[in-house]
């Protein structure tokens, strides 16, 4: 589900700006290298060319077949030849931490499996903090779940099956 997640934000970056594969990272809670490899495979149909280094650069082949699309949406190549200037180009990346969340928020809302029982103490812990879908579950890193009041170790090996049942993990 991480590579959706990935593909999703990059859906979201706007005509003429640009990210680095570290600020997709950050958002979705992954490294930029696996950003990158993500990229490699998945781009058919995605905006990739608004995806580069944390320099602005491209590689060689990449920049070529990006050029139309930055000239189409005015993004200037630098004077090096190698990319663009990206403190000029990136796009507000606060405004698009908010986009995906609420993207993501929507998709979860729509393809929600419900919780699995629990100890009462629990499934109220996990209402507190407004998880109520194994898929708003792997939003959360296992050790904040297990330090909710209430949690114990059987509800917790209890929701570690239901994220396996459900193909998902606990957030990295």
């Amino acid at each position: 589900m991480t590579v959706e997640r990935v593909l999703t934000l990059v859906e979201l970056v706007p005509p003429g700006r640009v990210v680095a594969y570290g600020d997709l990272g950050a958002i979705v809670g992954i490294g930029p290298r696996q950003v990158g490899a993500f990229m490699a495979h998945y781009t058919g149909g995605l905006p990739w060319w608004r995806v580069t280094n944390a320099a602005g650069d491209l590689p060689a082949p990449l920049l070529e077949r990006a050029r139309p699309h930055w000239t189409d949406e005015g993004i200037l190549v630098k004077p090096n030849g190698r990319g663009c200037r990206i403190s000029r180009y990136r796009a507000d990346l606060a405004a698009l931490a908010a986009e995906y969340e609420s993207r993501i928020a929507a998709t979860l809302a729509e393809l929600g499996t419900p919780l699995p029982r629990t100890s009462a103490p629990a499934g109220r812990a996990l209402a507190q903090v407004g998880v109520t879908t194994v898929e708003e579950l792997s939003e959360h890193h296992r050790a904040e779940v297990a330090a909710l009041h209430g949690m114990g170790p059987k509800a917790l090996g209890i929701l570690d099956q239901a994220l396996a049942a459900a193909d998902l993990t606990w957030r990295p």
